[in-house]
């Protein structure tokens, strides 16, 4: 399984064509939301609020009615929480530590248990990480370094190993990511970027040799893009926005026309 690893700062280039579902006339050196989206329909939501208590009652809420959490996201004072209607079982959960040292006290039982992390997110000095039974995959870890080019070489030894990044983030001064085995990827590139326009062409790139987005991040300065290949390509596109109002209303747009929100990045 081929890896690939791509840093290159300062180099700049300049993008004329257009990619799908992207709204090109929103500055790239402005603060901004962006949601991927993908060609599935879906039935989502799409909730924010302010208060981690609050975002917490909007998660039970969404739970009751049948939605399962796909994605979540702090920005701009904002927690936002894209929520899936499913009719399987998936028996979520979740947990909020102060550390990560919590999270990691936890992990044995969880995995013991046959829940799997489905994604982790950093917002006021708090760590969010959503578990889940019933997926596909079959053994899962975790790396945290203080420096990046550190966290590069751990991202590098896992997929020696067989496993796929499937989650990254940064947070008491160090990056974090979460790999698993049985994701059903063949291949993946992790690009990083110190701006948001110099991620633009390799996306567009990426798709054209039948990668898919998996995951976005910004922070400190960086853009950071997971890109994996399976067996099926998905249709893919995505659109910025200032704020997480006028992404709500994109997201709408976008159910419309039969597309899923899979993903949600904000930064510079």
């Amino acid at each position: 399984m081929k890896k690939a690893l791509l840093m290159i700062l300062g180099f700049s280039i300049l993008m004329t064509t257009a990619i799908f579902a992207r709204e090109s006339n929103f500055a790239s050196s402005r603060y901004k939301y962006i949601g991927v989206f993908e060609k599935e329909r879906k039935d989502q939501l799409m909730d924010s609020t302010m208060g981690l208590r609050d975002f917490r009652k909007i998660i039970k809420q969404r739970w009751s009615e049948g939605y399962d959490i796909s994605k979540i996201k702090y920005g701009s004072g904002k927690w936002t929480g894209v929520f899936t209607k499913t009719a399987k079982e998936t028996h979520q959960t979740y947990i909020v530590a102060r550390r990560w040292s919590g999270v990691n006290n936890i992990l044995p039982e969880y995995w013991k248990k046959g829940y799997y992390v489905t994604g982790i997110e950093h917002g006021l000095s708090e760590w969010i990480v959503v578990f889940e039974k019933n997926t596909p995959y079959t053994n899962q870890a975790y790396e945290r370094r203080k420096n990046l080019d550190d966290f590069y070489a751990s991202v590098e030894e896992r997929w020696k190993e067989g496993f796929d990044l499937i989650d990254l983030e940064y947070g008491q001064g160090r990056w974090t990511g979460v790999f698993a085995e049985g994701t059903g990827y063949t291949d993946q590139a992790m690009i990083i970027r110190s701006r948001w326009s110099e991620i633009v062409p390799i996306i567009e790139s990426y798709w054209s040799k039948g990668y898919s987005i998996t995951d976005i991040e910004s922070t400190l300065g960086k853009w950071m893009c997971i890109f994996s290949k399976s067996k099926r390509q998905s249709v893919q596109g995505y659109e910025t926005r200032p704020t997480v109002e006028s992404l709500k209303e994109v997201f709408t747009k976008r159910q419309r026309k039969g597309f899923k929100l899979m993903d949600l990045a904000e930064g510079w």
